[in-house]
C-alpha cells in the first residue's frame, strides 16, 4: 500500500518518523523555583540554548515560581552570570498556577519546598510528573541551592551546577526522546 503526504509518496519509515515528531512537539517540561528569578528561569534558556545547539526540536521548555510576588524582572545578579556563561536570561517573574502546571509533562523543581508547593496545586494523580532537578540530572536526591542575595560565588556555583544538570539531560534526551504523558 502506498502512502502519499501532498501528493508525494512516503515511506512506512518516514510516516513513523512524523508521527514521532508530532509526539515531541507535544511535549513540554517546566522548572519551578521559589520567585522564578534565578534558578528556574535560567535552566529555561540553557536548556533551550542547548536544545537549539543540538538541533533538537518538539520539546518546550518554560519555568514558573511558587511565589506569587507579581511580575519583577529576573535576578541582576543572575542575569550578568547568565551573561558571562554566554546566555540571555531576560523575562518577568511568572507565578505557578495549576493550569499551567498542567501543562507540563515533567515538571522539575529545585528542592523539596518547591515539590510541596506543587502537590498543593495539583491533584495527587499528577505528582508523578514532579521530579528534583539533582535526581534527573544527576541522580542525587539533593536540593540546588538558592542563589538569590548570596555571594557572586554562590551564583556561580549555582549556574554551573544548573547548567551541567541541563546539559546531562539534553545529552539524555538525545539518545532518548521524551514522551509526552497524554
Amino acid at each position: 500500500m502506498s502512502h502519499y503526504l501532498c501528493g508525494v509518496k512516503i515511506t512506512q519509515r518516514e510516516i513513523v518518523e512524523r508521527k514521532q515528531e508530532e509526539k515531541m512537539e507535544n511535549y513540554k517540561i517546566c522548572f519551578v523555583c521559589t520567585g522564578n528569578a534565578c534558578r528556574s528561569p535560567f535552566a529555561e534558556c540553557v536548556t533551550k540554548k542547548l536544545l537549539t545547539d543540538v538541533g533538537m526540536t518538539g520539546i518546550e521548555v518554560f519555568s514558573l515560581g511558587t511565589l506569587s510576588w507579581g511580575e519583577n524582572p529576573r535576578d541582576a545578579a543572575m542575569v550578568e552570570v547568565a551573561k558571562e556563561m554566554g546566555y540571555e536570561l531576560g523575562g518577568t517573574t511568572t507565578v505557578m498556577t495549576r493550569e499551567r502546571l498542567m501543562e507540563a509533562d515533567a515538571i522539575v523543581v529545585f528542592d523539596e519546598y518547591h515539590r510541596n508547593a506543587v502537590t498543593r496545586e495539583l491533584d495527587y494523580s499528577n505528582w508523578d510528573r514532579i521530579i528534583l532537578f539533582n535526581k534527573i540530572a544527576f541522580d542525587e536526591g539533593s536540593n540546588v541551592e538558592d542563589p538569590h542575595y548570596q555571594t557572586e560565588a554562590v551564583y556561580h556555583r549555582v549556574a554551573q551546577r544548573i547548567e551541567e544538570g541541563c546539559r546531562r539531560l539534553v545529552d539524555k534526551w538525545k539518545k532518548e526522546p521524551p514522551k509526552p504523558l497524554g
